[in-house]
């Protein structure tokens, strides 16, 4: 079983994520490109907040296509090229974890490889052993 910590010996998480992810020996890491905003059909929609909810679905989808769900990921890297309004964010990132969050990196920056990609957001997953599943 992933384990998910905030050591008591630094200030708490800025946001919602955990300091700490520990994945147990054994485990297959998962490592899931960076999924931009299209949906599942290939229609990129207009904006950053359907973008990132676009990009965290796509994340689902391929941890669904090996048995998996939002708890083994352990890592989440999300890159954003416009502002988004907090509470959005959070409703959006909180639908992508059930209040189980891993560790997150999130980050603003100039553009990605094609103007009208609003988000990117890169995941690590890890598939426990067989024996502790």
């Amino acid at each position: 079983m992933i384990e998910r910590k905030n050591p008591s010996n630094l200030a708490p998480p800025v946001g919602r994520y955990h300091h700490l992810t520990i994945i147990p020996a054994g485990s297959d890491i998962l490592a899931i490109a960076g999924q931009v905003g299209l949906d599942e059909s290939g229609h990129l929609p207009a904006t950053v907040e359907e973008q990132l909810a676009n990009a965290l679905s796509n994340v689902t989808r391929i941890l669904q296509s090996e048995g998996l769900d939002h708890r083994a990921v352990f890592k989440v890297n999300m890159w954003l090229t416009q502002p988004i309004e907090r509470e959005r964010y959070v409703e959006i990132w909180r639908g992508f974890h059930s209040d189980e969050p891993p560790a997150s990196m999130f980050a603003y920056v100039s553009a990605m490889i094609r103007p009208e990609y609003l988000v990117e957001v890169e995941a690590w997953a890890a598939r426990p052993p067989k024996e502790a599943i």
